[in-house]
């Protein structure tokens, strides 16, 4: 598989989304999200969804020359309309407007609405948390057809999106602490990872279009569905989870749109920032939060573990090897992205790549 530097994969999603049709300077917002996403270890949210935005855009479910407005600005409160550009620049708007709105008031509130895909939902809180700040992001999808990827538990068939949660706090580690998962058994995103290395799944994370159990990711392409997180057995939880995230990111983000029929896709985030420092100092709080930390990561090993990590601490080793070493794509993902550098000229922009 090649191996590409972080610029690499920033410099030719900028270039691929720009000859899209997406400003340069959106496009320099998308790209150098998926460059952070295949840094943090996300490869399923990273260079693998050039392709998938181009398709978007000409399919018309993207417009990159939409632009991200506030429509609704109340003390600590906002809401963002998207305009159906990409989600990136919408959720990096809003994220700004949230930590903000936190410095006045302590606390700052952006629903937002009508966007495309925003990508690692991690990316948001965690770059309030470089701000000595605390975040809450939910992202949710509900109704209609196109976001629909999870089986409701006990059910066969899919009706809720994979509506991820993130949250994070400062910390004086190496990276904040970060939570950032999607209610359902995995990412969809991960099913594509791993249909194009040619791999089985980890366990039975889909159901075929029968509501059969699977370990073939190409089941859940094939009309399939992914289990909510906990699977066969503890499944009700994530369920439960996703639920509350549909109503804290798709219900609470897209109050803006007045249709409330289910034959319509309800899908938004939420993101809520909190000035821990309002309360105490930063450095108090800092002291606070690697107390925990260390006292955790103390905690004697089980057998075949490694040891324990705190929330994030995956990313953050990930991205310093990944910056030293390089990010490696699987090669059916690199030939899609390279015929659309061949399609659109980019070559000479782009320069030599690896082979």
């Amino acid at each position: 598989m090649p191996i590409v530097t972080n610029e690499n994969i920033r410099t030719i999603a900028r270039h691929v989304l720009h000859a899209a049709g997406a400003s340069e300077d959106q496009a320099d917002v998308v790209g150098t999200h998926l460059a952070n996403a295949n840094l943090a270890g996300h490869d399923s949210h990273g260079f693998i969804r050039i392709s998938q935005y181009v398709n978007n855009v000409r399919e018309g479910s993207i417009d990159p020359k939409g632009e991200p407005e506030i429509t609704r600005d109340e003390g600590a409160v906002a809401q963002v309309n998207g305009n159906g550009t990409f989600g990136q620049v919408v959720a990096t708007k809003a994220t700004d407007l949230a930590i903000d709105k936190a410095r006045q008031f302590g606390i700052g509130m952006v629903g937002m609405y009508n966007l495309g895909h925003t990508g690692r939902v991690g990316t948001y809180p965690e770059r309030v948390a470089n701000e000595g700040m605390a975040a809450m992001m939910w992202t949710g999808f509900v109704g209609g057809t196109a976001a629909n990827s999870v089986a409701p538990f006990g059910g066969s068939e899919r009706r809720l999106g994979t509506n991820p949660v993130s949250m994070s706090f400062p910390s004086p580690t190496e990276g904040p602490i970060l939570l950032d998962f999607a209610t359902s058994v995995a990412a969809e995103g991960k099913l594509r990872v791993y249909r194009a290395r040619g791999h089985t799944l980890p366990s039975e994370w889909v159901l075929t279009k029968d509501g059969v159990p699977s370990r073939d990711p190409n089941e859940y392409y094939s009309g399939g569905a992914l289990l909510p997180m906990g699977g066969l057995d503890g499944g009700h939880k994530g369920y439960g989870l996703s639920i509350m995230v549909t109503l804290f990111g798709a219900v609470l983000g897209s109050l803006g749109h007045q249709d409330t029929s289910m034959a319509t896709q309800k899908n938004g985030s939420s993101i809520v920032v909190i000035d821990v420092a309002k309360n105490a100092s930063i450095d108090h709080i800092r002291e606070l939060v690697g107390n925990i930390v260390e006292y955790v990561k103390d905690t004697p090993p089980m057998e075949g573990s490694r040891g324990v990590l705190y929330p994030g601490e995956i990313e953050a080793m990930t991205r310093k090897q990944r910056l030293a070493e390089g990010v490696e794509i699987e090669q059916s993902t690199w030939d899609e992205v390279g015929a659309l550098i061949k399609e659109f000229g980019l070559e000479a922009k782009i320069g030599p790549l690896p082979q």
